[in-house]
């Protein structure tokens, strides 16, 4: 395992600061779990300050990557200044060929990984971008768009998918192309065969969080057509799931959707609770969005409304 040299954060006030050697599979799975539990400020800081023994390297471009992955994460979740763009960039610059390393013009297999997950990054970013605009609000449908753009965008999706034979990344890019579908072009119909690729990728790759996310999504068409126990089955299943990765804005995501299903059951009284519930996590967290969502539920829904 390459180790990586991260700044010691826990140094006395009057000890100079001390560098340790950390692996970077932990720094990686470390500031992924502080991106889940919406601490991207510490993931930030531990991803910046960790230094690759050899600079332009595979390890580089991991935690450049990395470092993208938490930023893009961050923009989606907060109203906050966005990060994205500045990570997103240093990802692009790691992640390009070195023209002056080979004349070989075939990347070795870590650089053709990390050229496929910056397609990825950058499909979610760009998904995200067309999604929410600047001001972190989601506009869900075709209206707005370019429709050549969007059909783009789908097209890179399924490209993606089909580029990588790990089951876990070709299921992210299925499900990427099922939210294109659902929340840009307009193609409910379409949608839950994307997700329900997803999930069946999660479930082959023990990935929980991906798992999470297809259950998400399929759990929204059940409600729409009027399955609220399956509905019910998938959202908890997906909270269930996220609790035990530590994805705290996961479980608070699936919460809401939680609540509002207990509104559509004829249960003011559980989905006020459960949103009440939200609110006063998420404003503990900073979660601005998320606590406004519970908030405006609860005014919409509430018992007497």
């Amino acid at each position: 395992m390459t180790e990586q040299k991260i700044d010691n954060a826990a140094a006395g006030a009057h000890t100079p600061a001390a560098r340790v050697s950390v692996g970077a599979d932990e720094i990686i799975a470390a500031a992924t779990a502080l991106a889940w539990a919406a601490r991207w400020d510490i993931a930030a800081r531990m991803l910046a300050s960790a230094r690759a023994d050899q600079a332009g390297g595979a390890t580089s471009r991991r935690l450049a990557l990395a470092g993208a992955a938490v930023a893009v994460h961050h923009d989606f979740r907060t109203a906050d200044p966005r990060w994205a763009p500045d990570a997103m960039a240093c990802a692009e610059a790691a992640t390009a060929p070195d023209p002056d390393v080979s004349s070989d013009p075939a990347p070795d297999a870590a650089q053709g990984l990390a050229s496929w997950r910056l397609g990825l990054l950058r499909l979610q970013y760009d998904y995200e971008i067309a999604l929410t605009g600047t001001d972190g609000i989601p506009r869900f449908g075709p209206e707005g768009h370019d429709p050549a753009r969007l059909t783009a965008l789908a097209q890179r999706a399924e490209q993606l998918s089909a580029a990588i034979p790990d089951v876990a990344g070709a299921g992210w890019a299925a499900f990427y192309r099922g939210l294109i579908a659902d929340n840009l072009t307009g193609d409910r119909a379409g949608a839950p065969r994307w997700f329900t690729r997803a999930l069946d990728a999660a479930e082959r790759a023990a990935d929980d969080y991906l798992a999470g996310e297809a259950l998400r999504h399929l759990g929204d068409h059940d409600e729409e057509a009027g399955n609220l126990p399956q509905a019910r089955a998938r959202w908890e299943r997906s909270a269930e799931l996220w609790a035990g990765i530590g994805n705290i804005t996961g479980v608070l995501a699936q919460q809401l959707l939680l609540a509002q299903l207990a509104f559509r059951e004829a249960n003011a009284a559980a989905g006020t609770a459960i949103a009440a519930e939200v609110s006063r996590w998420a404003g503990a967290a900073g979660l601005v969005l998320y606590q406004r969502s519970a908030d405006e539920l609860i005014e919409r829904r509430g018992p007497g409304r």
